[in-house]
């Protein structure tokens, strides 16, 4: 696998996580 393409798969996947994390700390908020 490409260097570039491991680096923007890890990017999506943390980048998922992140949104994934925020959303469920924004649900348990309101």
């Amino acid at each position: 696998m490409p260097l570039w393409l491991e680096l923007q798969v890890m990017l999506l996947c943390t980048y998922a996580a992140g949104f994934g994390i925020g959303w469920l700390i924004w649900n348990r908020k309101g």
